[in-house]
C-alpha cells in the first residue's frame, strides 16, 4: 500500500571520511551500523553514504545499506540517493528514494519497489531511518 511505513532503523556513524574538497564542495563520506524493523522483521544494517556538502548548507547524497535479518537468514540490498539541508551544529536531514534487492525470504516483496527515505542526522553521529513505500 503506498506511503504504508515499512521501516524505522536507527544507525550510529562510526566513521567519518573527508574524502575531497573542491573549491566550496565537500565530498564526505559515512559508515553506520545499527538496528530496527523492517517489515516488522527485527533487523541490523550496515550502511555507506557519500554527501556532496555545498557552502550553502545543502548536501547531496548516496547511500548503501545492507540489512540482515535477526535470524541472519534474509538479507535486502539498497541503494538510493537523497538531498539534505544542514541545521545549526551540524544535524542534516535527508528526504530521498532506496530501491532494494532481496533474492528470497522476507524482504523479497520490496523488490522494485520505490521507497522513500526520510533521515536526520544528529550533531552526535546518530541517524534515525524512516522509509515508506511510495
Amino acid at each position: 500500500m503506498s506511503g504504508e511505513q515499512i521501516a524505522h532503523i536507527r544507525n550510529r556513524i562510526n566513521a567519518t571520511r573527508v574524502v575531497d574538497v573542491d573549491n566550496d564542495v565537500v565530498l564526505l563520506e559515512y559508515s553506520a551500523t545499527g538496528s530496527g524493523q523492517v517489515l516488522g522483521n527485527s533487523v541490523t544494517d550496515v550502511a555507506t553514504h557519500v554527501s556532496k556538502r555545498y557552502a550553502d548548507g545543502t548536501e547531496t547524497a548516496t547511500a548503501r545499506f545492507v540489512v540482515t535479518s535477526e535470524s541472519g537468514q534474509d538479507q535486502l540490498a539498497l541503494v538510493g540517493s537523497a538531498a539534505g539541508v544542514v541545521a545549526a551544529g551540524g544535524a542534516v536531514t535527508f528526504e530521498g528514494v532506496l530501491t532494494g534487492r532481496a533474492t528470497s525470504g522476507v524482504f523479497a516483496e520490496l523488490n522494485g519497489v520505490a521507497i522513500l527515505a526520510e533521515a536526520t542526522m544528529d550533531a552526535d553521529g546518530m541517524v534515525t531511518h524512516s522509509w515508506r513505500r511510495f
